[in-house]
């Protein structure tokens, strides 16, 4: 039996999904887990611009995903007009449960296996030379724009297909700094969860009773973390579950 974090207590924010690899590993490693999730998901609402982008889906070379939330609701989007996929399209995607849901439509994909992040994504050799090619990038509103911006400037013409958004929930949040007292990890997958909880300094003074440290997926996280005020952060090899996993592990 896995003991390795046997009664450390675990906040986790980031968002609700299914099938969720990390918290199987904290379950069966028999943490405390305390899950709470300060961003809530909300699909995006019918609207032209986005039905028009799903039924030119065929004039598309390069199809990327870049979360499990974009993959979900944007193969719901696909499936409602194109029963059987286009065929001739590139699909990339970001994070290995993106890559699952992602086979039980598409047999071939391709998605870095170790630094599941936009950089890791760049990297692949599949999209160094793409001048000409036209690529869209299903994901949340107000992401960030390493991606776009990269491609864009090896010659692709680019567009975002934006299915859902992220939205603070202040009450979550509110809950989340109350909890934040009695913890030794805070397991932040991105900086926007950060930012959402919000500064060190403005917490409850009893958060820094019991110190706890931040995972991180990268090292721009956590430097959104030091710039929030927390001095001890770890940063995991990547975003798999296994590597945040090992890094609460190696902290704790």
């Amino acid at each position: 039996m896995d003991r390795r974090l046997f009664g450390k207590n675990v906040l986790v924010i980031r968002s609700h999904r299914e099938n969720d690899e990390l918290m199987a590993l904290l379950e069966k490693s028999q943490a405390k887990i305390v899950y709470t999730p300060v961003i809530d998901i909300q699909k995006v609402a019918d609207n032209h611009k986005l039905r028009d982008q799903i039924l030119a889906f065929d004039q598309i070379n390069i199809a990327i995903f870049v979360s499990v939330h974009a993959v979900t609701i944007g193969l719901d989007w696909l499936d409602s007009y194109w029963p059987m996929l286009p065929q001739g399209l590139t699909y990339f995607s970001i994070g290995r449960q993106t890559s699952k849901i992602l086979k039980d439509y598409v047999s071939c994909i391709v998605s870095p296996t170790t630094n599941a992040t936009s950089e890791g994504l760049l990297a692949l050799p599949q999209l160094q030379k793409i001048n000409g090619q036209n690529v869209v990038i299903f994901r949340g509103s107000a992401g960030r724009e390493t991606i776009k911006d990269v491609l864009t400037a090896r010659g692709a013409t680019v567009e975002y297909c934006d299915v859902y958004r992220r939205v603070v929930n202040p009450q979550q949040v509110s809950l989340a700094q109350q909890q934040m007292h009695n913890i030794d990890a805070l397991v932040a997958h991105s900086g926007e969860l950060l930012q959402a909880i919000g500064p060190l300094t403005m917490l409850r003074s009893s958060v820094h009773e019991k110190p706890f440290t931040v995972i991180v997926p990268s090292q721009r996280i956590a430097e959104i973390a030091y710039d929030l005020g927390y001095g001890l952060v770890k940063v995991a090899d990547n975003a798999l579950p296994e590597s945040m996993f090992a890094a609460l592990v190696d902290c704790l």
